[in-house]
């Protein structure tokens, strides 16, 4: 089953040679003096969002994951209509036919058979020590200007809304420290990596942290290539609670899920929020994600293994049951 993923499993400081190497062309520059994984405190959150940030989960949030539950867990065919993507590794054979771009480091992000939260398989990252960059998973979906013959999903869809699950697991005896990057979804908004915005995931310390980035203005977009520093408008970061990259949850497997809503043309009423293990770490409110702009939706998904500043020693992780969808997915 051929499926496309853009999400940006994605992270920081972010000498980004990661991104460098992945697309034609580079905005250049590192992201300056974000290096959230050596404590970079990012923009200055005001009261507003903090208050948002701060208040109780919606209505009908899903509970604490059963991870009893996770080893019968599959990707249902057909899949609900309002999931867009979903891999569980369990019969993946090449993984190029199924993501827009799949970098294996040569070999050190590979599908394997010996862990899994749904199954036996999964994808294993496999860090040496001192090693920064670089590989990642990206899928694609809705209308995209960098979709030629590549795997991509609903691809004549415009998408305003998206939710996106994933299971990650650090191996035992993982220490107290922050991998970087994880995941990221973007709004690609040109043929040469252009972006709208992006909603990263990365570590600060040892918790997940919303970054989100604003590069539309009216109805133009104005940066070009992957990455475009020098005008990114940073809109305030959302710190999360769980110290999931600490030696104390290491060896489990643990349900991450985050949401956007993209704001209204001319308005600041876009969402971003995210959940581990069915409880919300974070949300705000009140954003403007793309000001005007109007032309292209969220179309991709990264996960990603870009460790700034080098792996600390030689250890792994796993990815696993990857959903994209328009509603809340959930762990179970």
């Amino acid at each position: 089953m051929r499926r496309w993923l853009i999400v940006v499993v994605g992270l920081l400081v972010v000498g980004c040679s990661e991104d460098a190497q992945r697309k034609p062309v580079d905005g250049g520059g590192k992201e300056a003096g974000r290096d959230v994984g050596v404590g970079d405190t990012g923009p200055t959150v005001d009261a507003d969002a903090a208050a948002d940030a701060a208040r109780d989960a919606p209505a009908g949030d899903v509970a604490a994951a059963d991870t009893s539950s996770m080893s019968s867990w599959r990707c249902p065919s057909p899949l609900p209509s309002g999931w867009i993507f979903c891999e569980d590794f369990e019969s993946i054979g090449d993984p190029k036919q199924v993501f827009y771009e799949f970098n294996d480091n040569n070999g050190n992000f590979r599908v394997v058979d010996t862990e899994g939260a749904s199954g036996t398989h999964s994808l294993q990252m496999s860090y040496k020590q001192g090693q920064i960059g670089g590989s990642w998973a990206t899928v694609a979906f809705g209308r995209n200007p960098l979709v030629n013959n590549q795997p991509s999903y609903r691809k004549t869809e415009d998408f305003t809304e998206v939710y996106w699950r994933f299971r990650i697991k650090h191996q035992q005896g993982w220490p107290d420290v922050g991998p970087a990057k994880t995941t990221r979804l973007i709004s690609f908004a040109k043929p040469d990596w252009g972006q709208a915005m992006i909603a990263h995931l990365w570590s600060k310390d040892l918790v997940l942290i919303g970054d989100p980035v604003r590069c539309a203005t009216g109805t133009s977009v104005p940066c070009s290539g992957i990455n475009d520093f020098g005008n990114f408008n940073w809109i305030g970061q959302l710190p999360g609670k769980t110290k999931i990259f600490s030696s104390a949850l290491s060896g489990s497997w643990h349900c991450v899920e985050a949401h956007v809503k993209l704001n209204t043309p001319g308005q600041s009423d876009g969402v971003f929020e995210f959940w581990i293990d069915g409880q919300q770490e974070n949300t705000r409110s009140g954003m403007n994600w793309r000001d005007s702009y109007t032309g292209y939706g969220l179309n991709a998904v990264y996960f990603e293994n870009y460790w700034n500043g080098g792996a600390t020693a030689d250890l792994e992780r796993w990815f696993d049951d990857l959903v994209i969808a328009t509603q809340r997915i959930g762990c179970n």
